[in-house]
């Protein structure tokens, strides 16, 4: 095997990017049935009125890839879907305020619906050209500019607001100050789109069978990365997770349209979580996968899955090494990818069902060979690394913690069990029982067992 094709597969497992449609592996079996169209896409066919809601999840866990089949799954049923990474080009994720959301959300919107008379939106932003012109240091008028000239600057103000500190607090200074009018812009906006999506979608559909053209049920709009801001707090204040989700709800879910927003899943694991019920249709969390059972034993469905997240990205840079691992999955050899099934079944049960994780391990495993197959003692060495990584992420009166959540299964709700849920040291999994009950459970990361501090910890409550 040539080293191009060495690097191919490792890229392929890089752990900071959404999974590709062919790399899909559907785990709802292993996560408690959780799947995203029944849990959050089915609010949003039903319903009658705009729905808001909330998702989240440990970064990680395939929530991007979770959301991206959601807008398919919807757009296959006559919704139009605008669904974008909020961090790519319109916030800082370190310094977010709610009016930061609401200007992106306002730029994806007036560029994905290009209405040409009468635009709302555009009419709002003439009626203040002169102030916001000031700040984007532009001379020409606004009637001057073309259609998507004029779209462009909803743009170039989120771009500001991500990338010019100095400028950022003024932008947000006359957006707080024209929340309530803009707010109007944006709803009118909206009326104008559906109507304008309805009738597009009758133009097509008069072209199409009634099978192939579902009539138009509706605009959503998804932004995702929202989960990337980081909790900012002053003594005497509120956070800054407070203040955009629960102290300006009402704006986050004044539009008039579906919408779901997500959310850090610091704010799941808080005081704060709570309070969503009467600001939020619905708060969902994607779960993580199980690998064991809370026996202990392995989980065999889940270990299975992530052989087959596995096999189908190898297998889209090397068919022939996708064949070897759907034929020898649950068989013997499964050269020349892994030495052993042991060896791949070690590196799967280590990250704990989390996808991110799994990522990381195989990279690592990777990067400590030359060639394939990746042997059991590269893939000690990868385990090794990351539980490094996890260990020092560990208070030393934490151990104890996790010692009882291992011994029980069950964590408290209190700041230190929560604070362990935020940086993955606890997982939290799901499952329904014999009797349909859902039941939720906690264990420590797996990579964390054989650190000699958990083994003492451990030692001390067991008889």
């Amino acid at each position: 095997m040539s080293r191009d094709t060495l690097a191919d597969i490792y890229n392929s497992f890089n752990p900071f990017e959404t999974a590709s449609k062919e790399a899909y592996v559907d785990c709802r079996e292993v996560r408690g049935n959780w799947e995203v169209y029944q849990e959050l896409g089915k609010k949003i066919v039903l319903s009658d009125k705009p729905t808001c809601q909330l998702c989240s999840g440990h970064r990680g866990t395939g929530k991007s890839t979770e959301l991206l089949r959601l807008k398919e799954n919807l757009e296959n049923r006559g919704f139009f879907v605008i669904y974008f990474a909020v961090d790519d080009q319109d916030i800082e994720p370190e310094d977010v305020e709610y009016a930061d959301i609401l200007m992106a959300c306002t730029r994806h919107l007036v560029e994905a619906v290009k209405i040409e008379k009468h635009n709302p939106l555009l009419e709002w932003m003439q009626e203040r050209w002169e102030s916001f012109k000031d700040l984007m240091m532009m001379e020409l008028s606004f009637e001057g500019l073309s259609l998507e000239q004029q779209i462009s600057q909803f743009s170039k103000i989120t771009a500001t607001i991500k990338a010019v500190p100095d400028k950022r607090r003024e932008i947000r200074q006359k957006i707080n100050a024209n929340t309530p009018s803009l707010v109007e812009a944006l709803n009118d906006f909206i009326v104008k789109a559906e109507e304008y999506l309805s009738k597009k979608s009758q133009g097509k559909s008069s072209k199409k069978t009634p099978s192939q053209a579902p009539e138009y049920q509706g605009l959503v709009v998804i932004v995702d990365n929202l989960d990337r801001i980081v909790e900012v707090a002053e003594e005497g204040k509120p956070n800054n997770y407070q203040e955009i989700y629960l102290n300006r709800s009402e704006m986050l879910r004044s539009l008039k349209c579906h919408i779901i927003y997500t959310v850090p899943i610091d704010v799941v694991y808080s005081d704060l979580a709570t309070n969503f019920d009467t600001s939020y249709h619905n708060l969902e969390v994607v779960p993580m996968m199980m690998v064991r059972n809370p026996d202990g034993t392995i989980n065999e469905a889940g270990l299975k899955k992530l052989r087959q997240l596995i096999s189908q990205r190898v297998g889209l840079v090397e068919p022939a090494l996708e064949k070897v691992l759907d034929e020898k999955i649950d068989g013997l050899d499964i050269t020349p990818m892994f030495d052993s099934p042991e060896t791949l079944n070690q590196l799967c049960l280590m990250s704990g069902g989390h996808m991110r994780d799994l990522m990381k391990l195989i990279q690592g495993a990777i990067e400590n060979v030359d060639q394939l197959p990746i042997t059991a003692k590269a893939a000690k060495r990868a385990i090794d690394g990351f539980r490094e990584t996890y260990r020092k992420a560990i208070q030393e009166h934490h151990w104890e913690i996790l010692a009882q959540a291992n011994h029980c299964k069950d964590k408290k709700d209190d700041k230190e069990h929560l604070r362990l849920l935020r940086n993955r040291s606890l997982l939290e999994y799901r499952y329904y029982d014999d009797d349909d009950n859902l039941q939720i459970w906690c264990d420590v990361h797996p990579l964390i067992e054989a650190t000699p501090k958990f083994q003492s910890a451990i030692s001390q409550i067991q008889p």
